[in-house]
């Protein structure tokens, strides 16, 4: 029995899926050494992503914790827009659909891990949903959609079935890049550099070419963890404004285990840039309703 990408839409669709794209293995080419989907299945012909739109109720949340204070609920985004919920239901859904290729088809599929939790990464899930032809990279690095901005997650499943490829996004851009500029402008530690101030990163994919900003992964996780009590923390584990690997481990350590969700340190404190990000009709589903007032910009970073 052979299976048809629409199939395969279909049936992440019926398993609750909001996206669905698949990539032809061509367009990994420029992958780096280890990280080409035959790397890790022999034979893999295509790329199958799907993704989890995050619910609005979920990410309003957000806006009650950076624009009334109620820094409380930003466990609702930690659990069901960041670490926990998507995650497992990616985990799930790639199974899934993996069961559905391997019992519907004599080919093989293996789905790959979706997130923190979920047992280490095997390839770039960003890079694949763009290979999916899913959306385009923003300037904050997160893959941007039309319909939902950079609010979603996605999952891959590789799989030696040759499917039929969908066209690489061609659309209007989605990123406003150095006209917007709002992802580093509510980033609270400058870990999403200023457009203009450094060299980007370029990958060129699928006869496209995209250059986006190389997020301060130390600076990133210091805001996400909460490690200074500047940023809601306890204490300040990490109270370097310019923190390299090695402060961040440092401070990682210092840290007590967190009793209140099921990962070793939280790290869903922040989310600001994926919150704030206009893209994915921003306007006409938070400001306009009432939601959210406006991007809260950071003028001195913490």
């Amino acid at each position: 029995m052979s299976i048809s990408s629409e199939q395969i839409k279909q049936h992440a669709a019926s398993l609750g899926m909001a996206l669905c794209g698949v990539a032809s293995i061509d367009r990994f080419e420029t992958s780096p050494e280890g990280w080409h989907p035959c790397d890790i299945l022999p034979g893999c012909k295509s790329v199958i992503v799907v993704g989890a739109r995050l619910i609005d109720g979920v990410v309003q949340a957000n806006f009650r914790a950076f624009e009334e204070g109620k820094d409380h609920l930003k466990g609702i985004f930690g659990t069901y827009g960041y670490t926990m919920l998507p995650n497992f239901e990616l985990t799930y859904i790639c199974y899934a659909m993996a069961q559905y290729i391997e019992t519907n088809s004599s080919e093989i599929a293996t789905p790959c891990s979706t997130g923190p939790m979920t047992n280490g990464i095997q390839i770039s899930i960003r890079h694949a949903a763009v290979a999916a032809g899913l959306g385009e990279f923003g300037y904050l690095s997160i893959v941007l959609t039309p319909e939902y901005g950079p609010r979603q997650r996605f999952g891959v499943i590789l799989t030696t079935l040759e499917l039929e490829p969908d066209p690489m996004y061609g659309g209007p851009a989605l990123c406003g890049g150095e006209k917007c500029g709002i992802c580093a402008k509510v980033c609270p530690t400058g870990a999403i550099r200023e457009p203009g101030t450094h060299e980007l990163e370029h990958v060129e994919m699928g006869g496209k070419e995209y250059d986006y900003t190389k997020v301060h992964f130390a600076k990133c996780r210091k805001s996400l963890q909460a490690m200074t009590k500047a940023l809601g923390g306890k204490e300040d584990y990490l109270p370097e404004k310019e923190p390299t690997m090695e402060d961040l481990a440092a401070g990682e350590s210092r840290m007590p285990i967190d009793a209140m969700g099921l990962m070793h340190i939280s790290s869903w404190h922040c989310g600001r840039c994926q919150t704030y990000c206009p893209a994915g009709k921003w306007g006409e589903r938070y400001k306009k309703t009432g939601l959210s007032h406006g991007p809260v910009f950071i003028e001195e970073k913490l």
